[in-house]
């Protein structure tokens, strides 16, 4: 059998066809797990993760839920090594009301901006064909004198508030 090859395989995508769009979310990740080799410890290069969470509009943290955060993925350096350039390689989805947005990243790493940008892989529903980048960022923090159970809009004191922000590319809808 002969296979013969007529150049790199391109996808065919009309960027004239696709909008721009900005989307930002908070989402509000808590009990992460981690699967270690050695049964404890910091994690180290090869063990693996998962966290999830609720996800809501950018300004209504602890509000309506609009959707949920899945997190996966393997370290790839040491969890106390302070010089690697970032120490885990993740999945993510973003699973909304409207559709999913899936993405890789590498996290957790020095923030010099952008290390801690990921790409977007593609998305069901709303964002179907969707291409682009996004970022995890640090979300808005607990006001002091915050109450525990604090109401829509606000985080609670000591909360883990992560900010979502999305470049997109969507195909034009008619």
């Amino acid at each position: 059998m002969t296979v013969a090859s007529a150049g790199p395989v391109h996808a065919a995508q009309d960027t004239a066809a696709m909008q721009s769009e900005r989307l930002e979310v908070v989402f509000t990740p808590s009990d992460p797990v981690t699967i270690t080799l050695a049964g404890g410890g910091p994690p180290q290069r090869g063990d693996y993760f998962y966290v999830d969470g609720p996800i809501y509009a950018a300004a209504d943290v602890n509000g309506t839920q609009i959707g949920m955060y899945h997190c996966f993925g393997a370290w790839t350096s040491a969890a106390d090594d302070t010089s690697a350039p970032y120490l885990r390689l993740t999945t993510v989805q973003f699973l909304m009301d409207e559709g999913s947005i899936m993405g890789l990243l590498n996290e957790l790493g020095p923030d010099d901006g952008a290390r801690n940008v990921g790409a977007v892989q593609g998305g069901t529903g709303r964002y179907t064909g969707a291409l682009g980048t996004f970022q995890q960022l640090p979300g808005p923090s607990a006001a002091e004198g915050t109450m525990a159970t604090p109401g829509p809009g606000t985080p609670a004191a000591g909360q883990n508030v992560v900010r979502a922000v999305f470049e997109l590319m969507l195909p034009q809808r008619s």
